[in-house]
């Protein structure tokens, strides 16, 4: 009672200390996951009304992981899921847009194209993977105890069969929404003769230039307000999608030191005494970094490899060799044994569905003179091959080699004893006997010791340390022994420049302070460590002209244009023809050819639009300029205007037309179209870091 007296005469106080609790709890979840709180939600991005929920996007890069992973991929998964949320997006915009359309796929359109008439673009699709056919992938999947699988394995071919479905039904709502612009984006014959025009006529030019580079840049003074100027013309070229990081970095690669390369040779010099002074690789039972693997390869496969042929060929039985040092890298073989055998066959091959007596019936049809292909047509046969190759030295064939290695050549026979199903073969040529060689290939590679590793970490972060803002980190780099490299990172960036897993470091980035240098990043796995500093944050509408980049090149253009006004003024008006330019200016008369269609004139260089517009304009043997061109101020003259090209047809150039400028031209721009001027925003930071 007592106790109790106690706990009512604090209950105040204790109301207090759990409303605290409460509150602390809340605000703590708050600040670490605060996108259940008037936050993201569960949704990853977001673009107009359009949402894409964090667990379907989970699930489809696990999809997309997998299937990378079964076709031997490596990836960096941070670039995955951004390629699998912008896929997303635009699949979000344009399921909305054919939803609005009223456009379908039928279960009959989708049959036929899986696995019905129209199913040559999926068959080729799976055969990529393994699979005969799309119906046979489909029967695997669903039918798996007909083909002795698992029902892991069945489930993993059901959910590759329910994506492909999905790709497919979009891929057919793509072709009906390109087909409702079809016939609306065409050329009429003003636009297919406009295009025809463009690419018909070539005017063959005389030309003489001075560049701009030939003017001192200290002689010609460019102000911020000049820089401005041309930025405020072209601002709209600078418009950011979304806020925009500014790092710098420093990139340290994890490789061996030279101690390490010295000690990897000893490694690798004791291996091959200790092959050659004990029987088969018992001599690296103490070296686990090396790696063998025994194979076995005929005289033909060796041939085709220089140097292990060169290696073999002076090898006795219970030798090894260094074969090759590529890097760090190094391949020992050991010559275990040397045989002459059969190295290859040819095989026919059934796998048959039924009794152990309709097996039977199958085997003395073929005998008795069917073709295997009628044979392959009973509804008994869920698959064949003609004149497979196998290869009897391979230990994937191991099993078969025993099926096969004494059959007679020319006879069908099944080796399978079992009530219902079995496979059929036949032994169509088995090569003569040829050398065999049994080998054991030994690879080591050259690893950074863990006081390479540590003195590599110690340095960089020693450096980070002591330097401990961006300006610092840029300036001291040099000095120090380290290159610092720009790169621009957002949300939806997966990595710094162009350096794999490097995600964590971009996540840190979107989260910085200006001026902010970072911890450091990275490790063995990663292959470097990585430190970042952030230099500036772009969070308005358009890339500012503070932008290194773009500042850079403003200034040149600005300071261009001032040459190029002096150039005009020295030279206008002084000379009567090209040649007499072209000695003003210190320079050779040259010849080039002008299409209006083209995007680099031979000799002047890219995107020259206003040489090109002069030139569509200037009649033949007048003399053009002084103008400015991109990178110097030309004179030229049209000595000739070619026409000999195609005659012009409306139905060819109105087909070129919507490749370049219709409905082609559009579907492959699509994403952006429908993404138009509403911004993406983009919450992968905020549940993956």
């Amino acid at each position: 009672m007592a106790t109790l007296e106690k706990i009512r005469s604090k209950s105040v106080l204790l109301l207090v200390i759990i409303g605290a609790a409460l509150l602390a709890f809340i605000i703590g979840d708050f600040f670490t996951s605060g996108r259940t709180f008037f936050g993201t939600g569960t949704t990853i991005a977001k673009v107009g009304d359009q949402k894409v929920d964090v667990q379907e996007f989970q699930r489809r890069v696990q999809e997309e992981a997998q299937q990378a992973q079964a076709r031997g991929m490596k990836v960096d998964n941070a670039v995955l899921q951004q390629q699998v949320l912008n896929s997303m997006i635009a699949e979000k915009l344009f399921d909305q847009e054919i939803k609005d359309l009223g456009l379908v796929v039928t279960d009959q359109e989708l049959t036929e194209m899986m696995v019905g008439k129209n199913s040559q673009y999926v068959d080729r699709m799976v055969q990529q993977d393994g699979m005969p056919d799309a119906a046979t992938l489909h029967d695997m999947a669903y039918n798996p105890t007909k083909y002795g699988m698992q029902q892991a394995q069945a489930q993993q071919l059901q959910q590759y069969w329910v994506s492909l479905e999905r790709n497919i039904e979009r891929m057919l709502l793509q072709q009906k929404f390109q087909n409702l612009f079809a016939g609306t984006l065409v050329a009429n014959d003003l636009d297919a003769k406009a295009l025809y025009d463009d690419n018909a006529a070539t005017a063959h030019i005389i030309y003489a230039k001075k560049d701009y580079s030939s003017l001192k840049d200290e002689d010609f003074e460019v102000s911020e307000s000049d820089i401005n100027s041309i930025y405020n013309d072209e601002k709209n070229r600078y418009v950011l999608s979304e806020p925009q990081r500014v790092v710098n970095y420093i990139a340290v690669n994890i490789v061996p030191s030279e101690a390490d390369v010295l000690a990897g040779q000893k490694k690798v010099e004791d291996a091959i005494v200790a092959l050659n002074s004990q029987p088969e690789i018992q001599g690296l039972s103490e070296m686990p970094e090396f790696v063998v693997e025994r194979a076995k390869m005929s005289q033909t496969d060796v041939d085709k490899q220089a140097r292990l042929k060169a290696a073999l060929d002076s090898l006795s039985v219970g030798r090894a060799t260094l074969v090759a040092k590529n890097g760090d890298d190094y391949s020992i073989t050991k010559l275990l044994g040397k045989t002459q055998e059969v190295d290859r066959i040819k095989l026919d091959f059934l796998a048959v569905q039924g009794t152990k007596a309709q097996v039977d019936s199958l085997v003395n049809l073929l005998n008795s003179g069917a073709s295997l292909d009628s044979v392959a047509a009973s509804p008994l046969v869920a698959q064949s091959q003609k004149d497979m190759e196998v290869s009897l030295i391979d230990a994937n064939y191991a099993p078969l080699k025993e099926v096969v290695a004494d059959r007679p050549t020319g006879l069908y026979f099944t080796p399978d004893t079992i009530a219902e199903g079995g496979r059929i073969f036949r032994v169509s040529e088995r090569t003569a006997p040829v050398t065999v060689y049994e080998l054991a290939n030994v690879s080591f590679t050259t690893e950074p010791s863990n006081a390479t590793i540590n003195e590599l970490e110690s340095s960089l972060q020693q450096y980070i340390t002591t330097n401990k803002n961006s300006k610092e980190f840029i300036e001291n780099a040099q000095e120090a022994g380290y290159t610092t490299f720009p790169a621009v990172v957002s949300a939806s960036t997966p990595m710094v420049g162009n350096l794999n897993e490097s995600h964590s470091a971009v996540a840190w980035a979107m989260d910085a302070k200006k001026g902010e240098v970072s911890p450091i990043f990275g490790d063995i796995q990663t292959g470097r460590f990585l430190a970042v500093a952030l230099s500036d944050i772009y969070d308005g509408g358009y890339t500012p002209v503070r932008d290194s980049q773009i500042h850079t090149i403003l200034e040149t253009r600005a300071r261009n244009d001032k040459k190029a006004a002096k150039l005009i003024a020295d030279y206008q008006g002084k000379a009567n023809d090209v040649a007499g330019y072209a000695k003003l200016m210190g320079a050779q008369v040259d010849t080039t050819t002008v299409n209006f269609g083209q995007y680099m004139v031979p000799g002047l260089g890219m995107n020259e639009s206003a040489v090109l517009g002069k030139v569509a304009n200037a009649s033949k043997g007048a003399l053009v300029g002084p103008m400015k061109a991109n990178n110097s101020v030309i004179v030229f003259q049209v000595t000739e205007i070619d026409n000999e090209g195609r005659p012009f047809n409306v139905e060819e150039s109105s087909i070129r037309y919507a490749q370049q400028r219709g409905a082609a031209r559009m579907m492959n721009v699509l994403d952006r179209i429908l993404i138009g001027n509403q911004k993406v925003k983009n919450n992968m930071n905020t549940f993956y870091k």
